[in-house]
């Protein structure tokens, strides 16, 4: 009986396959990862996104991550925002607020003048495979989004 053997019993699993996968797969263990799934910070190097700084002009909604801008969004993938910025330089309070065809999807913020947000997502703002534009009360306010794509 080879030392430490535990008396003749087998330790672990030694010499016997484990039954959590397919023997064709060799028998994998289920803890087994190599962080494709449970590493965040991989998941978002792989897919992480970041849109220009965008100043809203026109008086209307302006693109701020769609299939046009710079980078662009990639059509087909769903966005989930994590970060949204938000810098007021205009002279007074506004408000601001992101659109998806027109449709608001956020929050309206009251950014006071001279002053920048930062309103984080925790759980993540998902929003599906759209075009995000972003609004504002007034011309001038620059959005900044940070999230990921997949």
């Amino acid at each position: 009986m080879p030392r430490g053997s535990g008396g003749g019993r087998p330790l672990g699993s030694q010499n016997q396959p484990l039954h959590q996968g397919a023997r064709v797969d060799g028998y994998p263990l289920i803890v087994e990862d190599l962080g494709t799934n449970t590493n965040p910070r991989r998941y978002e190097k792989d897919n992480g996104f970041y849109s220009a700084p965008t100043v809203r002009v026109g008086a209307a909604a302006t693109p701020l991550y769609t299939v046009a801008t710079t980078p662009a969004r990639t059509a087909g993938e769903s966005t989930t925002i994590y970060t949204l910025l938000i810098e007021n330089e205009t002279g007074s309070t506004v408000t601001a607020w992101l659109e998806i065809g027109g449709v608001v999807v956020t929050l309206e913020f009251h950014v006071n003048n001279a002053e920048a947000v930062v309103i984080p997502f925790i759980a993540g703002l998902t929003l599906g495979d759209n075009d995000i534009n972003c609004n504002a009360s007034v011309d001038d306010v620059v959005f900044q989004i940070i999230g990921t794509e997949a």
